[in-house]
C-alpha cells in the first residue's frame, strides 16, 4: 500500500521529524508499505536522511497555497499551519492507485495493516479522543479514495478559499475542513488503525498515533517544564498524567524495538523512560481535566450521502 506522510521544512527540524524518521523505521519493519513524503521546504539533512532510507521525497504544496499565503500576509492565519494541508494533494499527486493511507508523522506502524473490507466513498477515519465517539474523526490516519477525493476536490478547494479569506480562518484547519465539508459522507475506520496511547494498552493496535503528547512534549512534563495554566498545554499534560502507565508501557515496547536502529529516537525514550519512577511519585494529578476530551464537534450526525459543497 502506498503511505502518505507530510512535513514542512520547520517541521523537520524537531521533534516531529524525529518522529517522522521514527515512523518510516517501524513501516520499514511491518512491510507493505510504499512510502513517500510530501515536502515544503528547502531540501536538508532530513530529506537527505528520507533519500537514504528509501522514501520517495516530493516537493509539494496545497493547490489553494496562494490563499494561505494571502491569509499569513493580512495577519488572519498562523504561517506554520501550511504543511498541515500538504495531504490534500494527494490526490492530484497520485493517479495510479486505487486507495492510498495518509497519517501524520507522529505515528508508530506496530502491525501489518490488513486492508478493511470494501473501498470508502471518500475516506476512512477513526474517532478524535475517545473510540467510540464517531461524532467527528481524527485525520492523522485517513484511508482514502483517491479517485473520489479528485472528484469532489473543485468543491473543497472552494470551500477551503471561502473559509480561509473569512474572519474566523485562523481557527480553521484541516482536521475541521475535512470533518466539515464531508460531514455525513466518510467511512469509519477501525481504532486499531489509528490507536492513541491513552486508549490504553491494545496488543490488537496496527497504528499507534501519538495525538495530544509527542515525545518532546512528554520529556517537558517529565521534567517539570510545563505551563499548566495554558489551557492547550494544560489538554496535553492531562492526557499524559491521567495515562502515564499506558505511556511508560509503549515507550518501553518502542525503545526495544527501534533504539538500535534509530539511536537518536532510542536515546529521547531511553530518557523519558528514566524519569517516569520519579515523576509519578510527584505528578500533578490535581491538574488534570479531560472535560475537553467529550468535545461534540456537530449537534448530531446527518445521513449519509455525497459530499457537500
Amino acid at each position: 500500500m502506498r503511505w502518505y506522510f507530510a512535513i514542512n521544512e520547520a517541521g523537520s527540524a524537531g521533534d516531529l521529524g524525529l518522529h517522522a524518521k521514527l515512523a518510516v523505521v517501524s513501516a520499514r519493519r511491518v512491510g507493505g508499505l510504499d512510502p513517500v513524503l510530501l515536502y515544503l521546504g528547502a531540501r536538508n539533512a532530513f530529506t537527505a536522511w528520507m533519500d537514504a532510507a528509501g522514501v520517495r521525497v516530493i516537493d509539494a504544496e496545497p493547490g489553494f497555497a496562494d490563499a494561505i499565503r494571502a491569509a499569513v500576509a493580512a495577519g488572519r492565519y498562523p504561517p506554520d499551519f501550511a504543511g498541515h494541508w500538504l495531504r490534500s494533494a494527494i490526490c492530484l499527486t497520485d493517479w495510479t492507485e486505487e486507495l492510498a493511507l495518509y497519517t501524520d508523522c507522529d505515528v508508530v506502524f506496530l502491525r501489518p495493516l490488513d486492508l478493511p473490507a470494501g473501498v470508502p466513498a471518500y475516506f476512512a477515519c477513526a474517532p478524535e479522543f475517545e473510540p467510540d465517539n464517531w461524532n467527528y474523526f481524527n485525520s492523522g490516519v485517513m484511508l482514502m479514495n483517491l479517485a473520489a477525493l479528485r472528484d469532489s476536490y473543485a468543491g473543497f478547494d472552494r470551500y477551503i478559499r471561502t473559509s480561509l479569506a473569512g474572519a474566523e480562518s485562523a481557527g480553521f484547519n484541516d482536521q475541521l475542513a475535512y470533518n466539515s465539508f464531508y460531514r455525513g459522507h466518510w467511512s469509519r475506520l477501525d481504532p486499531v488503525w489509528n490507536w492513541k496511547p491513552y486508549w490504553g494498552l491494545n496488543p490488537a493496535a496496527r497504528i499507534l498515533h501519538f495525538h495530544g503528547p509527542k515525545l518532546g512534549a512528554i520529556r517537558r512534563i517529565l521534567d517539570g517544564d510545563w505551563n499548566w495554566q495554558h489551557e492547550h498545554e494544560r489538554q496535553i499534560g492531562s492526557l499524559f498524567v491521567s495515562a502515564m502507565v499506558f505511556y511508560a508501557g509503549y515507550l518501553r515496547i518502542l525503545h526495544a524495538l527501534f533504539a538500535a536502529e534509530l539511536p537518536e529516537a532510542g536515546a529521547a525514550i531511553g530518557a523519558a523512560l528514566d524519569r517516569f519512577d520519579a515523576f509519578a511519585a510527584t505528578a500533578p494529578r490535581e491538574r488534570v481535566d479531560l472535560a475537553f476530551t467529550r468535545f461534540r464537534l456537530f449537534p448530531e450526525m446527518p445521513s449519509a450521502g455525497g459530499a457537500g459543497g
